[in-house]
């Protein structure tokens, strides 16, 4: 009788149990398949090994000769090859051809020419890496080098343009009036500062006074202080918005007023009716004293 210890050994579980049973199926069925090839497809093999042998053997032959003769390539010879007087500056590449050179080495030395090398001499040749020593006596006798000459050399330098210090003038200019084209010609204002001054002056409805100048983005008090006295103001160009009949989108727009301020305006006219005097822009909660009388140079009651 079997000890316990070794029943419990042997005994599986009825999940071990089937996963043993499709082991066990699935190794008869490779069994049963290996045999069926093998007795039952011997004579396909047999034909394909007899049809397709000597066409594997002679491809391998092929291989390993090709394999051998590329251990030791024959160097290029040219079909013909004279010598004739040339300019290496000049010379074409059926003329390398000509003189011996390999389509391979032709094609390096015009890319070695079309980087700008000039030849100016005869041994600059031997800067091309094709020509040896031997080579050179041998060529050396052929080459005749034209002379260039030395501005034709630099000629295409020459013909770039080249930048030149722009002159300024000592000019005024009236800041409602001048545009752009005209504000760069002074020192300090370029062509980013010419457009801003300009929309500012738009925005505001022109300027009053120079040092309004200082609003606009990017200008500090050391460049006005270098353009302060190239700029004049003639206040009778600047328009002014009516308080009384302006909307909150015509309000809002000007610099000197923003949304919240514009907003108050509109409701305290609606509330009180038209605004009898400029100064009754103070009793705003939101406009100071000082805001008031900034933006009242750019309003009127009529």
């Amino acid at each position: 009788m079997l000890p316990q210890w070794f029943k419990d050994y042997l005994s599986f579980h009825k999940t071990e149990r089937r996963g043993i049973i499709v082991l066990v199926i699935f190794l008869i069925g490779l069994i049963a398949f290996n045999t069926h090839q093998r007795f039952f497809w011997k004579g396909d093999w047999e034909e394909m090994h007899l049809k397709y042998g000597p066409m594997i053997v002679q491809f391998q032959q092929k291989t390993d000769s090709i394999a051998q003769t590329g251990e030791t390539p024959e160097p290029w010879v040219p079909k013909t090859r004279e010598l004739f007087t040339f300019d290496p500056n000049t010379l074409d590449s059926a003329g390398w051809l000509a003189l011996g050179f390999s389509p391979k080495q032709t094609a390096g030395i015009l890319k070695y020419r079309n980087a700008g090398v000039q030849f100016r001499n005869q041994e600059d040749i031997k800067k091309l890496f094709v020509v040896d020593e031997e080579r050179y006596e041998e060529l050396q006798p052929f080459i005749d080098i034209k002379p260039f000459a030395e501005k034709e050399f630099l000629k295409k330098f020459d013909d770039k343009p080249k930048w030149e210090k722009p002159k300024y003038e000592q000019i005024i200019v009236e800041l409602n009036t001048v545009d752009s084209a005209t504000l760069v010609k002074i020192k300090g204002i370029g062509p980013f500062f010419a457009k801003v001054i300009i929309e500012h002056r738009e925005k505001l409805g022109g300027y009053r006074t120079k040092k309004q100048v200082l609003e606009v983005y990017g200008m500090d008090s050391a460049k006005y202080a270098g353009i302060e006295n190239q700029l004049t103001v003639d206040a009778t160009y600047c328009t002014q918005i009516n308080v009384n009949t302006a909307t909150l989108k015509e309000l809002v727009h000007h610099p000197y007023i923003n949304f919240n301020q514009a907003k108050a305006i509109v409701n305290y006219r609606e509330q009180h009716g038209k605004y009898k005097r400029l100064e009754d822009l103070k009793k705003i909660h939101l406009i100071d004293d000082e805001q008031c009388v900034k933006m009242s140079t750019y309003l009127k009651l009529e």
